[in-house]
């Protein structure tokens, strides 16, 4: 694999003076919960940064929940910790749910070697390997040079072109009951953007939390084939991450429609439809 490392890579690894481990667990629907799973413990050495307050920008008018994190901003902040362009980065989660945003954001910086950890702290702690409930020190004099990736990221002028091209494809990357509109928890609007395809993220992950096999993966996402881009998007841009690091991993071009619904429908003009795409 090429985007993901496996636990026993990480623990043979862990010593490594360039190998820097974040810790980015993040729930939906409770803010704090991050940053308390990592107080209680984490994998030893790992630093925390939290997906809405490093990973993601402040929410505006428009540009959705969560936004393309402030590039500078988030560069200053690794380059306190000691990380350089070229520094191993590898991001975790509890399973495999907020790491891809996390992963999507450092590699849209520039960053070049950045992995998530298959499987999550989940699967390490079940492994045995050594957590902790100490906070490493920052290591400075880290580097930081914009080497912003634009390919990797679509805005909703984008989204909207791609519609009309028969070369690119909208992937809607939620569960279908908020594809269909028949559940919207978050919204004021229910429903997908018209002309998506529904590719629920969790097609690609196992009950550990760990990416399925790649003959999977490609059978998962057969419908998109013989498309030159595909644009993946949810809510607020975690779910489609995950779509995007997995089709990334089986060879796609991919562009994170980072604001996805949230930035969609703050446009008054903009509708979702219900249903499923026909």
């Amino acid at each position: 694999m090429n985007n993901f490392v496996n636990c026993e890579w990480l623990f043979n690894n862990i010593k490594d003076s360039y190998l820097f481990i974040i810790d980015c667990r993040f729930d939906l629907f409770d803010a704090s919960y991050g940053k308390k799973a990592y107080e209680n413990s984490h994998i030893k050495n790992a630093y925390y940064l939290d997906i809405n307050e490093d990973f993601c920008g402040k929410k505006g008018v428009h540009g959705g929940a969560r936004p393309v994190a402030d590039c500078n901003l988030l560069g200053e902040k690794l380059s306190n910790l000691g990380i350089r362009m070229d520094s191993k980065i590898v991001v975790y989660d509890d399973k495999l749910y907020s790491s891809p945003r996390a992963w999507w954001q450092l590699k849209y910086m520039g960053y070049e070697n950045v992995f998530v950890l298959n499987g999550g702290f989940s699967e390490w702690k079940k492994k045995g390997f050594p957590i902790s409930i100490d906070n490493p020190m920052e290591r400075g004099e880290g580097v930081f040079k914009t080497n912003i990736k634009e390919a990797m990221y679509a805005d909703i002028d984008y989204v909207k072109k791609a519609l009309d091209d028969e070369d690119k494809a909208l992937v809607d990357s939620r569960n279908e009951k908020r594809y269909t509109g028949e559940y919207e928890p978050l919204y004021h609007k229910k429903g997908h953007i018209k002309g998506a395809i529904n590719i629920p993220y969790e097609k690609s992950i196992d009950e550990n939390g760990k990416v399925k096999d790649e003959y999977i993966l490609k059978e998962n996402f057969k419908i998109l084939e013989g498309k030159k881009e595909i644009i993946t998007y949810c809510g607020s841009g975690i779910e489609a991450a995950i779509n995007y690091i997995v089709l990334d991993e089986i060879g796609y071009k991919v562009r994170l429609y980072a604001g996805s619904v949230s930035d969609y429908i703050s446009y008054d003009e903009n509708e979702l439809v219900t249903g499923k795409n026909v």
